[in-house]
Formats: C-alpha cells, structure tokens, sequence
C-alpha cells in the first residue's frame, strides 16, 4: 500500500488500496475510515504541499466506505 504521511493533530497518516480503490485514513485517536477514491485523487494528495487541507477538501461531503478498528502505526512504524 502506498503511504501519505499526513502529520496533523487529528490525521496521522493515510494509505491507499489499489484492490479497492480506496483511501484508508488512520486517524490519531485510533480511528480508521475507508473512502472510496480514485488513484488520480491520491495522487494529487500525495503531491500537495498542504496535505491536511487537501485530505479535508477530499473527504468534505463523501461518505465513508466503512470504518474500521486498526492498529494506528507511529510515522517511525512507517519509515
């Protein structure tokens, strides 16, 4: 899976599912949400030197696929 570190208070970091087609967003309390995105999409967040306004303006308005209860892994995990 292809990791954007998103380093916010609430947002640690996010990864992408090719199989699905979807962004998975790991939240900093724990949380995990699925949104369905294209690839093009998260290219774009990848690309963005605000990465946190950008996953917002991403994920503003578009429902969450699923949530999940996932292991939240640090950005030293992600190194």
């Amino acid at each position: 899976m292809d990791v954007i570190p998103i380093e916010s208070k609430q947002v640690g970091y996010v990864e992408y599912d090719r199989e699905r087609s979807c962004m998975i967003a790991h939240f900093t309390t724990g949380e995990v949400r699925i949104y369905p995105v294209s690839w093009e999409e998260y290219s774009v967040l990848g690309a963005s030197s605000n990465k946190y306004d950008c996953f917002v303006k991403m994920t503003s308005g578009r429902s969450v696929q699923q949530t999940a209860d996932l292991t939240f892994r640090t950005e030293a995990d992600l190194s």
